[in-house]
């Protein structure tokens, strides 16, 4: 039935060549038999010839191939697509890094009850990323993942109802769901440090005090005021989004011009290190998000540094 055209034929022989069903598994045949039933309009081959390129299975590894796939299942309304094609603009891999896209598509794809990108879209709404900081949205969109069985949501959401964020303070609940959290889960969100639970992902803020402060004689901006600044915001940081950093000049590459703002002329660069994402407790030392685009502000007039400086950048 598949040679004769048969679409829904053609995406049943592909797994049984992809998973070794009946037949003997060959990677190379699962991707052609994909590859026929995506060009027929099927969106679930679509998506499976689009993994096939992301990960190199049955053929070579085309990021921009399976952007390209990614897209055209999403605009057929395949939710996994959809996705997918949201962490591709999110993490600018076959495209270029657009956070505004990765956020709208975020949003069809928690519409759609796909519970991965309802916790995405909470993260966006709990972090203020592209869009305000919103912790009511946040936490909405965390108890819908947790409802789905979402682990990581279910501990978002018991940290939101202990600290009444985005709803009020409700130990009751709070205990509920760390108790239905998996315990396999709930020990990897000890901090190995102190042995008590992280306030967000992967960071607890009483170690990272230590290991921030340890750090303030390394550094230096050679500006008093932006000093006590970027320390202050460690100090009170809660989470990875909420740290500053001072970035050294020769840890930025790939300089170029972008805009004009009112205290300065703005650049884009890649920083080669990257923002600090947790502590690594087995290196001891943070681990990073390396190779980060980041926009650079070359200032004008800045002997006088102030709050409404602060405010711009």
């Amino acid at each position: 039935a598949a040679e004769k055209g048969h679409v829904e034929s053609m995406h049943s022989l592909t797994y049984c060549y992809n998973n070794g069903e009946k037949i003997e598994k060959n990677l190379r045949m699962a991707f052609y038999w994909f590859k026929k039933a995506a060009e027929k309009g099927h969106e679930g081959s679509m998506y499976d010839l689009a993994l096939c390129y992301h990960n190199g299975e049955g053929t070579e590894k085309d990021l921009k191939m399976a952007f390209y796939l990614y897209q055209k299942a999403a605009e057929k309304g395949h939710k996994e697509s959809i996705y997918n094609l949201a962490l591709h603009y999110y993490n600018g891999k076959g495209t270029e890094k657009d956070l505004e896209m990765a956020f709208l598509w975020f949003q069809k794809a928690s519409e759609k009850g796909y519970e991965e990108s309802m916790h995405s879209l909470a993260l966006y709404y709990n972090n203020g990323e592209v869009t305000e900081k919103d912790l009511g949205m946040a936490f909405h969109w965390f108890q819908k993942a947790a409802e789905k069985g979402h682990e990581e949501s279910m501990h978002s959401l018991a940290l939101c109802y202990n600290n009444g964020e985005g709803t009020e303070k409700n130990l009751e609940k709070a205990f509920y769901w760390h108790k239905i959290t998996p315990d396999n889960f709930k020990i990897n969100n000890l901090c190995k440090e102190c042995n008590q639970p992280y306030i967000d992902y992967k960071w607890c803020q009483q170690c990272n005090i230590k290991q921030f402060q340890q750090e303030f004689s390394k550094w230096t901006s050679k500006n008093k005021f932006i000093d006590k600044f970027i320390q202050e915001a460690q100090l009170n940081a809660k989470s990875n989004y909420e740290v500053l950093e001072w970035i050294p000049y020769n840890k930025l590459n790939n300089i170029n011009y972008y805009d004009k703002g009112g205290f300065s002329e703005i650049y884009r660069a890649i920083w080669s290190d990257g923002p600090i994402d947790s502590w690594n407790f087995n290196e001891q030392q943070w681990n990073r998000w390396t190779e980060y685009e980041v926009i650079l502000k070359n200032l004008n007039n800045s002997s006088s540094l102030n709050d409404k400086f602060l405010d711009e950048v």
